[in-house]
């Protein structure tokens, strides 16, 4: 039974457990996301003259693990794919990792994107390194095996960095009794790298503002942040109003559900996809 001492004895090793509050303030520092709107839906609050401000974080909340959950064809891997190029420019280093597009498929992607934001591909192939699991089952269905290795081969230069897993669900898609632990372990690999990392997974329910992906609450509740897209068909009179579209037209949007680390809009954002494969967000609804 455990008593009124604060150290814990396992394995003839000795945890002091309990530690006293400490007066270290977290600073939040924002990286960029690479689209301009996004970038100013996260702030913070500091006190000037005992007064509480709000400033804005000028970017994703660096160091956050973030949820990116939607169904397909919302748009999940381009966002991310965004960021990564857009940081890459900046010499922040990305990492990659694809369990469902092969290498190649991952790399015209991103090369696309370059173009279109009109940055040097060479640049961000320095500063990005792909992890193909496509077809590496024996990796895919052991995280414990992949996350050592992998840390084995990142160096110093990727702390602070970026990781992307497209998509998280790859990991236990025929065992979601294990999602919890496979998350978790995640996030403690990324923390521990301080990686700002994204987790792209897919939806579960049916309703566009759930963050419910498959896996259950798993991933929202361990996640720092959450973020939903969705994609809604004008199928009545009522959505046409709403959304100041056409039936038959296709509405995506955008909503931050969630955020531990710092505040954030919780409003409902809509966005398009152009003709070019890039993200542009129009309005908020309400």
């Amino acid at each position: 039974m455990l008593d009124n001492k604060t150290k814990y004895i396992d394995n003839k090793k000795e945890y002091n457990l309990l530690q006293d509050v400490t007066n270290e303030d977290i600073i939040i520092h924002g990286i960029d996301s690479g689209i301009e709107y996004i970038n100013k839906l996260f702030y913070y609050s500091v006190f000037e003259n005992s007064k509480p401000v709000l400033k804005p974080v000028n970017g994703y909340p660096k160091g956050a693990v973030i949820n990116i959950t939607g169904e397909a064809d919302t748009g999940k891997s381009l966002l991310v794919q965004t960021a990564l190029v857009i940081n890459a420019h900046k010499n922040i280093k990305g990492i990659y990792i694809s369990t469902e597009n092969p290498l190649r498929y991952v790399s015209t992607s991103l090369k696309r994107i370059s173009l279109l934001l009109s940055i040097d591909f060479n640049k961000v192939k320095e500063n990005i390194k792909i992890v193909d699991l496509t077809f590496k089952y024996n990796l895919i269905n052991n995280i414990d095996v992949f996350l050592k290795n992998l840390y084995y081969q990142l160096n110093n230069n990727y702390k602070g960095g970026l990781i992307v897993f497209d998509s998280l669900t790859g990991f236990y898609e025929s065992k979601e009794v294990m999602a919890r632990y496979i998350v978790r372990r995640i996030f403690q690999f990324c923390k521990n790298l301080n990686l700002t990392a994204f987790l792209i997974s897919q939806k579960r329910e049916d309703s566009p503002f759930s963050s419910k992906a498959a896996g259950g609450m798993a991933i929202s509740h361990i996640a720092d942040c959450n973020i939903v897209l969705s994609k809604i068909i004008i199928s009545n009179h009522y959505e046409k109003k709403l959304y100041e579209k056409e039936i038959g037209q296709v509405v995506r949007t955008f909503r931050i559900d969630g955020c531990r680390l710092c505040g954030h809009s919780s409003k409902t954002h809509i966005f398009e996809i152009d003709k070019t494969g890039l993200i542009n967000f129009v309005k908020f609804l309400g």
